[in-house]
């Protein structure tokens, strides 16, 4: 299974001034060059005939719009949105989650659009075993990691790219 983790593209910077700065967050939308540069990435994508079988999404607003237009742009069919992928989500709960499913056997391409740090720090338990702070991914920018087969388990990644929206467009 190939397992590509998808960093939002380009956001509104939050409001300092805002009263409820969670609310406001997740309510933060991708400016105009951040859908601009994301469609870029998902027209390279479509090029390169890269597509997913599934993808998943952050619930809040920039995540969605990110996976939309990969949608839009025909790299996927299939969409769920997950909390797990929130900022500060657990992998040890999403994989327990996606390992219990029975309905995502024999995939072969998953893409979880999320933030960061948490995909770069997953990225870094699913390949090393711990986080170390060794990747950084770009907003819009994709990790692609291999597993031996349909099970994900920490440690067991191999990492295969690591695509700044710079070398993808």
């Amino acid at each position: 299974m190939y397992l590509y983790l998808i960093r939002h593209g380009i956001a509104m910077e939050p409001d300092p001034l805002a009263s409820d700065r969670i609310a406001n967050d997740e309510a933060r939308s991708l400016t105009k060059l951040g859908r601009k540069k994301v469609e870029q990435v998902a027209q390279r994508l479509e090029k390169l005939e890269v597509t997913f079988e599934l993808i998943m999404t952050s619930p809040l607003v920039r995540a969605q719009q990110t996976a939309d237009i990969l949608i839009d742009n025909q790299i996927i069919t299939r969409c769920e949105v997950n909390s797990d992928l929130k900022p500060m989500g657990d992998l040890h709960q999403w994989l327990t989650n996606w390992n219990a499913r029975s309905d995502v056997r024999n995939l072969s391409t998953l893409a979880l659009v999320g933030h960061e740090p948490n995909l770069s720090q997953w990225a870094e338990l699913l390949i090393f075993g711990e986080v170390g702070d060794r990747l950084i991914l770009k907003k819009g920018g994709i990790i692609g990691l291999k597993f031996a087969d349909d099970r994900i388990a920490i440690g067991t990644a191999q990492l295969w790219c690591l695509l700044p929206p710079k070398l993808i467009i």
